[in-house]
């Protein structure tokens, strides 16, 4: 990253940590910052595809030019699949993060519950790290076959960008773990939203209008996927 860029890109990325039932809690951040750093992260995937695709073997210029194709699909569907894990491959490009959580935890209470909730993403991650490096590693030894064929199945290529996904969150995950830059502060406004996520049955109308109320952009959306 040349030093133009590194001036104009924020130097941190706010991250909210808010509790829900039995005690667990779930992390937020606004989808403009994370859209911000995420495309630094996926800056490393495109320069892959790249290679593939410029590259002189037609076999691995075909691969790449599937994986082009298959990487436009697969920006489209990213966020059905899982926005807290967009969140956690933004903050691998991340320098510095700030965490915010309600009044009731304390700041050393809350990076507890930042190091639980990142350790308890980290295993499922590798997990799914291990299952679709598997299967691309499948997809790879047909590539040879499915390259003479006109029109292949793009689809058959998307465990590989699932890899490079889980991968990216396995390094974010590693970046807020062991991050010293991480400042804790306490946003009493959260305390309400989270009485509401607490309870056995919530209620959903007053949890629109909380969040709302709060004026982060996106969490009102992000709730009503998570809760």
């Amino acid at each position: 990253m040349d030093a133009v860029q590194f001036s104009s890109m924020r130097t941190s990325l706010d991250l909210y940590l808010i509790a829900t039932q039995k005690n667990r809690y779930i992390l937020f951040s606004p989808p403009d910052l994370v859209e911000e750093f995420e495309k630094e992260a996926e800056k490393r995937v495109v320069r892959a595809i790249a290679w593939f695709r410029d590259h002189r073997s037609r076999i691995l210029a075909w691969l790449g030019r599937v994986l082009e194709k298959v990487h436009e699909y697969y920006r489209k569907l990213e966020d059905r699949i899982d926005p807290g894990e967009r969140i956690l491959k933004a903050m691998s490009a991340a320098p510095q993060f700030v965490v915010h959580h309600g009044h009731r935890t304390s700041a050393d209470e809350a990076k507890k519950h930042f190091q639980k909730l990142l350790k308890r993403q980290r295993l499922k991650h590798s997990v799914w790290l291990a299952i679709d490096l598997v299967v691309t590693s499948v997809a790879i030894v047909f590539t040879p076959v499915l390259a003479p064929i006109p029109g292949p199945n793009v689809f058959f290529y998307l465990p590989l960008l699932r890899l490079l996904s889980h991968y990216g969150a396995w390094k974010g995950i590693r970046a807020g773990l062991h991050s010293r830059e991480i400042d804790f502060k306490c946003l009493p406004d959260l305390t309400s939203l989270e009485e509401n996520l607490r309870m056995p049955s919530v209620d959903r109308n007053a949890l629109r209008t909380m969040a709302e109320g709060l004026k982060i952009r996106g969490l009102k959306q992000f709730l009503e996927r998570k809760v």
